[in-house]
């Protein structure tokens, strides 16, 4: 997604914010009621390598509570800009979830997101409505294994996804005073099967692809769709947190139409950035 790259950014932040509370007091005292909200923006938005032709970027306001007993409810509002179109508001993702109890060695959530788009031709993922997944990390010295499953469904269609990844946690306490600063490199292959290909090109006002295209064959097949590295850098001063987080991510297996650039999935291998700021209550 536009959104499972950004996703993952924000669960690192989260991650690193549980941590530091960790390492502060005791991890019972860190589990309360919370208010979260922050401000980021995307150089590039793309869901998986792939982008629509103007190369939007986004800015993305977030809003979030959470439970001490680890249920939480985020919404996301999408603005984006191009060449052709003034910084606009496109749609909203609900999320509402479950954290799980915060341990030395393991950390993760359960969720489902709920979308919203205002223009379903605009975006890649446009033609999702919804999205249920699971994603764990087993923490040690080391480095941090990641390992994430998810469901997404659209009109008639239902894909699968997993997501695997490595990261190393740097953490630097004496450069800013009260502060912590940390380095998060990391890591992902992103796998699946991406039959909401069909109803992104419906959407785009393209018309339906044969039923039985190389195309839509090939969106069926279980594969790896990207991979990923990026090298997060995370602020933490009091209830006040800021990032950002070059990537570079590599598409895979883009589903393409024979003489039909339109109809085939546009991607190519992409530098961008992420950042962002944000408060907890």
């Amino acid at each position: 997604m536009v959104y499972i790259q950004f996703k993952n950014i924000t669960l690192i932040g989260m991650g690193l914010l549980v941590y530091f509370n960790g390492v502060s007091q005791n991890v019972q005292d860190s589990a309360k009621n919370e208010f979260s909200a922050s401000v980021n923006y995307q150089s590039t938005l793309h869901y998986l390598g792939r982008v629509d032709s103007l190369k939007s970027s986004g800015l993305f306001p977030v809003i979030g509570l959470k439970s001490k007993t680890g249920v939480y409810l985020n919404s996301t509002f999408i603005f984006i800009q191009n060449a052709a179109t003034p910084l606009s508001y496109t749609g909203t993702i609900l999320e509402g979830g479950y954290r799980f109890p915060y341990s030395r060695n393991f950390s993760g959530n359960i969720y489902y997101n709920h979308f919203l788009y205002q223009d379903k031709s605009v975006l890649e993922q446009a033609a999702l409505k919804g999205q249920a997944g699971i994603n764990t990390t087993y923490n040690n010295k080391i480095v941090n294994v990641n390992v994430g499953g998810d469901i997404k469904f659209s009109d008639r269609q239902t894909d699968f996804g997993l997501t695997t990844g490595l990261d190393k946690l740097f953490l630097f306490t004496n450069i800013i005073d009260n502060a912590v600063l940390a380095v998060n490199p990391s890591a992902y292959i992103y796998s699946g099967t991406h039959n909401y290909f069909k109803d992104v090109k419906k959407n785009s006002g393209l018309g339906l692809l044969p039923s039985n295209s190389t195309s839509l064959q090939q969106a069926k097949q279980f594969s790896i769709l990207a991979y990923e590295v990026s090298a997060p850098v995370v602020l933490v001063k009091g209830k006040f947190n800021a990032y950002i987080s070059p990537a570079y991510v590599i598409p895979q297996n883009l589903v393409t139409v024979s003489g039909r650039t339109d109809l085939s999935e546009r991607g190519s291998d992409l530098f961008y950035f992420s950042a962002g700021v944000g408060v907890r209550l």
